[in-house]
Order: structure tokens, then C-alpha cells, then sequence
């Protein structure tokens, strides 16, 4: 082994010092040997190493047991396997694997999200926005976080050059405490608040001239400015009262054919809006399909 270099490893032994590194939290050193791999490896070969890149670059509590899933399914030489945070998906043709635009803007943003690998969520928020090109109205997000999910699909459609709005609306210290449901103090104290900033994420999205980042809390922000037509509302403020709030306020802006999409509406952490949401829904005889990403989807007809 003496004199041993890297040019002399073949890409599964990369791969297999990398899972090693992984295993042991190693997440910088893993991320580093699988780049190598994946610039040395053939395309059938590629999104595998991907998705380990993707939890490398996004490590947290669940990283080693989500690693040990992606193991289990390749071992079982299963087709395609991939995994994210909370979804873990195998014989499914991967729609983003061939896509390098996307690939390029999922790595670029994925520190501005603590979830690892959230290429299906990306995936169908990007269907959602591409969908609502021409449906009249503008577009509206509210909660916004760090700006990745907009970011991502702004950058990916050039979104500087439609002719729409997108308003971006979050309260950039967190979830106010009336509105939070049962065990979620600490979670707003550690991930939302003091982490970003307004003036940060309004900097982030400097190059679009059609998207306005607004600072207030849901639905009491929506009085002093918003769409009045609407084509598209990505809704993510993980808690019911200020998602039925804005519900009251803007469904009925929602131009016809128009989609909204709830983020948290199937996570297991978001039963509370589940229940208030499906609720407020079928009183008016609609229904959100629920998606395995934790997704929910409505599109708006008549």
C-alpha cells in the first residue's frame, strides 16, 4: 500500500473509502472521496453517488440510518434506489437523475435546507410552478425559510424573465408562539429562530426583479399587500392557524386552474394542519391528495 495514489483507486473502492467515512460521520471527507468518484464514474453509475453527496451535505440525526437504507436497498440490487429525508423510493425512473440543471441548482442550494436529498419535493414543486406559467395570476409563498424551495425553481425556470410576481411572505424570526402546535418550541427555537434574517434572504433573491420577500405574520400581513390573482401558492409555515388563516384570505383568488401546494401536509410533525386543512377542504367538497414526499396538492377547477 506504500506510495498508494488516488489516480491508482478504481470509483467502487471511492465509493466504498467514502461509505466508510460516512459510517464514521466523517460527512466533509466522505463528500470529498465520493466528488472524486463521481467525477471518474460512468453515467449508469452517477445518482447513486449523488444521493450519497446529498447526505453528506446535509448531515443530521437520521443521515447514518438513511445511509444504512440506501445500503439495504442497493444489496438487494434493486433498480434506481434513492433516498431523502423521511422517503426512499426504488424501482421508479428518477426524473431529475439526467437533468444536470437540476442536479447543479439541487447541490448549490441544499445548505439552505436542513433535509438531505429533497430532489421529489423539488420535483413536484418545480411541475407546480412550470404548470402555473400561464394561468392568470401571480405567485405567493408563504413561509419562506432561506428562500431554497423559490430559489431553486426562480433559478431553474428564469423566472426574472416571466411576466409575474412572486410574493414571498414570512414573519424571518419563526413561528409565533400563538401559533404554534404541541412540542414545537424547541424546534422553533433551534432551527428558525436568530438562524437567517429578512435582510439576508431579500439579498438572496436581489437578481430577480419580480420577487418580492415581505416581512409579517400570516394571514395579518396579507391586509397591507397581496396578489389579487393568484396562479400558483406554495403554503409551508408548519402550523394550521396561520395556514387556514391564509386560506380564508386568499382561496378564493385562486384563479382557476390555479395549484397550491402544502409542504408539510402528509410529514407525521404536521398532523394538527393535516387535520385542520383536510377539514377546511371537505366542508367546501374538496380534497388534497396527500403525496408520499409529505406534500399536498390542489388544483383549482371552477
Amino acid at each position: 500500500m506504500s506510495g498508494l495514489t488516488i489516480e491508482e483507486v478504481s470509483v467502487p473502492q471511492l465509493v466504498a473509502m467514502g461509505d466508510g467515512l460516512l459510517t464514521a460521520g466523517q460527512y466533509a471527507l466522505a463528500k470529498g472521496m465520493y466528488g472524486v468518484a463521481l467525477a471518474r464514474a460512468p453515467r449508469p453509475e452517477k445518482q447513486q453517488i449523488r444521493t450519497r453527496i446529498g447526505l453528506c451535505s446535509t448531515p443530521n440525526n437520521r443521515t447514518l440510518s438513511t445511509f444504512q437504507i440506501l445500503q439495504a436497498l442497493e444489496k438487494q440490487k434493486f433498480a434506481n434506489p434513492f433516498v431523502a429525508d423521511g422517503l426512499a423510493t426504488w424501482l421508479k425512473t428518477l426524473p431529475f437523475a439526467a437533468d444536470g440543471k437540476f442536479q447543479e441548482l439541487a447541490e448549490k442550494h441544499a445548505s439552505l435546507l436542513p433535509l438531505a436529498n429533497w430532489h421529489w419535493n423539488l420535483n413536484t414543486a418545480l411541475w407546480a410552478v412550470q404548470s402555473a406559467r400561464h394561468v392568470p395570476g401571480d405567485f405567493i409563498e408563504l413561509g419562506v425559510f432561506k428562500g431554497h424551495t423559490t430559489l431553486f425553481c426562480a433559478e431553474y425556470v428564469d423566472f426574472q424573465a416571466w411576466p409575474k410576481t412572486w410574493w414571498l411572505f414570512d414573519t424571518f424570526d419563526g413561528i409565533p408562539q400563538d401559533q404554534q402546535a404541541p412540542g414545537w418550541s424547541a424546534v422553533n427555537k433551534n432551527l428558525y429562530q436568530g438562524t437567517f434574517s429578512h435582510e439576508e434572504v431579500t439579498q438572496r433573491f436581489g437578481h430577480f426583479p419580480n420577487i418580492k420577500v415581505l416581512k409579517g405574520r400570516v394571514p395579518d400581513v396579507l391586509a397591507h399587500g397581496a396578489p389579487e390573482a393568484i396562479a400558483f401558492m406554495h403554503i409551508d409555515m408548519n402550523n394550521a392557524p396561520a395556514e387556514i388563516g391564509a386560506l380564508e384570505v386568499l382561496f378564493e383568488r385562486v384563479s382557476d386552474g390555479g395549484i397550491i401546494l402544502f409542504d408539510d401536509y402528509c410529514w407525521d410533525s404536521a398532523r394538527t394542519q393535516f387535520a385542520a386543512e383536510k377539514a377546511w377542504f371537505e366542508d367546501r367538497g374538496l380534497f388534497v391528495l396527500g403525496m408520499p414526499t409529505g406534500q399536498g396538492l390542489f388544483i383549482k377547477k371552477g
